[in-house]
């Protein structure tokens, strides 16, 4: 192998870990931020979700910024070291690179939604110039991520499938994550009682959109071959997703039949976090999807 390829190589992995870098960090926060707008605008005074939103934002810009320099080394076929202004830039002149650069800048306005947050606590995410305001962000970086994916080649309906498929994932999982870490930690039953079962609805509703707009796109991409790496990732990817469906299946026949009920979280609690642990692992076998060529 020669050093131009191995060197590629090793930014090809850099770039992957990039990606499930930002993906965690978008998914975490622009869900987290929705599961305080719509569900449980309280949390938003909570110091558990404050820093939790605040590490999502770090994943997302870190990763991005680093997608741009690893994806710069990948193309140009140079260490990821050895990146500098040399192999960025004719990066800048093609739509993959415009499209991170567009990323970039869009985490720096979430940075903004993310200081009012901070500041105003549950007046903020209550407030119409927020909720606005934070939307726009969100639709800017979910629609940057079908522009750096293979979508791209595949029209105009293929983003939007990425588009819907992405916010699914943002509304179940990053609300999966911030209903585990900021309202299950505080065992106040009242509190459960109310915001759960409007997060199991709007998880049901993620999950129909999600497998949708997922089988149309692998369908698309990969259609009936299982011989290339793509298709053997995207089956390990099915079959974790299929664990922490059965998870999140539990959850909601625990949470329509005990929770009214229920003097104790424990059971509901573990499976929560079986299924945040499962959804990670989803998101890391994203990240390597994106950078698995469909047809190899």
């Amino acid at each position: 192998m020669s050093l131009a390829l191995a060197a590629g190589d090793a930014a090809k992995s850099w770039f992957t870990l990039a990606r499930i870098i930002d993906y965690t960090g978008t998914v975490l926060f622009f869900g987290g931020a929705a599961f305080l707008a719509f569900l449980w605008p309280s949390g938003a005074n909570e110091r558990r979700t404050a820093r939790l939103l605040v590490a999502s934002w770090l994943l997302g810009l870190l990763g991005t910024l680093a997608g741009l320099l690893m994806e710069a080394a990948w193309i140009g076929q140079v260490e990821p070291g050895d990146v500098d202004l040399a192999v960025v830039i004719p990066i800048l002149d093609i739509p993959f690179g415009r499209a991170w650069v567009a990323r970039g800048l869009l985490w720096v306005l979430a940075g903004v939604v993310l200081a009012d947050l901070l500041r105003r606590g549950e007046r903020a995410v209550t407030s119409l110039p927020w909720r606005v305001g934070a939307g726009a962000v969100a639709f800017g970086v979910l629609r940057t991520s079908g522009m750096t994916g293979h979508a791209p080649d595949l029209g105009w309906w293929a983003q939007v499938a990425v588009l819907v498929h992405i916010a699914a994932i943002c509304l179940w999982v990053g609300g999966l994550v911030l209903l585990l870490l900021g309202v299950l930690p505080l065992r106040d039953l009242d509190t459960i009682t109310e915001v759960v079962p409007r997060y199991s609805k709007l998880a049901l509703g993620s999950v129909t959109a999600l497998v949708a707009a997922g089988g149309v796109l692998a369908w698309r991409l990969n259609g009936w071959r299982f011989d290339t790496d793509y298709a053997r990732i995207l089956l390990i990817k099915l079959a974790l997703f299929g664990v922490l469906l059965a998870a999140g299946l539990f959850s909601k026949r625990w949470v329509d039949r005990r929770l009214a009920t229920a003097t104790s979280v424990a059971p509901f609690a573990r499976s929560v976090a079986l299924e945040a642990v499962l959804a990670i692992a989803v998101i890391g076998a994203a990240g390597f999807l994106v950078t698995a060529s469909p047809g190899r």
